[in-house]
């Protein structure tokens, strides 16, 4: 793949994402010497809570509050209160000889609700790695919020150029093969948000124009199966297809990525058939049907 100035450096070298720090927004109440006393009950302090025990979970050691508070850029005092809260609740545990905190028991337990939760993706990964040998390239499964797609797991492809992305990766709905699906087959009203709001360009391929996008999602909601070449990487293109879950929601996306060499904007039709194949195995482990 030719780079052009507009590729990012997460095309060859790898994509990640992490939760911008939480500086004090505007809004944030609930502290002390505010209105509502000690109550940690809005969406900037719960954030503040949340990005300090994904912290203490990516660092797998004891943290002070000094070093804590440096790495979301609030105050130490701030921290402390949080800290004081969640200790409290059992998330963190503090060690009584250096003053320093880890993740606790409650948060444990709360993980491994959610691995239970997530453990599609080990079913998955069989079916992934049978459609990587055959297609060669990458295969990712994505989820959704409802603004982004959001890369839960990858298997890396066996082609000469190799796009690499890593679980947490996240993508605008619109500008992403697997964003399309989530448009086509999950809630009207994600979908109405997304068309009524602004459409970013990522590329000059990427579609900006709402009755455009319309259009796209009709056919593939037709086709079963979207693509995106160009449209958010310069050189790069995706084939996604549904993961539906056993109540006949959409839990995800499979998709194969590679370069526009080996997935050209008009794609193989085998290979579009062994993707949506194995999108209909993995629905089918999960007790669903392939999406209508």
């Amino acid at each position: 793949m030719k780079r052009s100035k507009d590729t990012p450096n997460d095309v060859i070298l790898g994509a990640s994402v992490a939760a911008a720090p939480a500086t004090g927004e505007r809004g944030e109440r609930g502290e002390r010497g505010e209105p509502g006393g000690d109550e940690l009950n809005t969406s900037s302090t719960s954030v503040i809570s949340l990005r300090i025990l994904e912290l203490l979970a990516e660092r797998n050691a004891e943290c002070g509050v000094t070093h804590l508070a440096e790495a979301l850029g609030v105050p130490k005092a701030r921290v402390h209160r949080h800290l004081t809260a969640l200790r409290h609740e059992g998330y963190v545990v503090q060690n009584p000889r250096t003053s320093r905190y880890r993740i606790g028991w409650r948060l444990f337990l709360l993980g491994q609700k959610l691995v239970k939760q997530f453990d599609v993706v080990g079913l998955a990964r069989p079916v992934m790695e049978e459609l990587r040998d055959a297609v060669g390239q990458t295969i990712v499964i994505s989820s959704f919020t409802e603004s982004n797609v959001v890369v839960l797991d990858v298997m890396r492809g066996r082609s000469p150029l190799e796009i690499l992305l890593h679980p947490g990766t996240q993508f605008k709905l619109h500008s992403v093969a697997q964003g399309k699906i989530a448009l086509a087959y999950g809630p009207a009203e994600r979908r109405e948000a997304v068309l009524a709001g602004p459409l970013e360009a990522c590329t000059p391929h990427t579609i900006t124009d709402p009755m455009r996008l319309s259009h796209e999602l009709a056919l593939v909601r037709e086709r079963g199966w979207a693509d995106a070449p160009e449209e958010v990487f310069l050189g790069v293109n995706a084939l996604a297809a549904p993961i539906v879950q056993d109540d006949g929601s959409l839990f995800g996306t499979l998709a194969i990525v590679g370069s526009i060499h080996y997935l050209p904007a008009h794609p193989n039709p085998q290979t579009v058939a062994a993707l949506t194949d194995a999108a209909r195995r993995i629905s089918r482990l999960l007790g669903g049907a392939r999406a209508d």
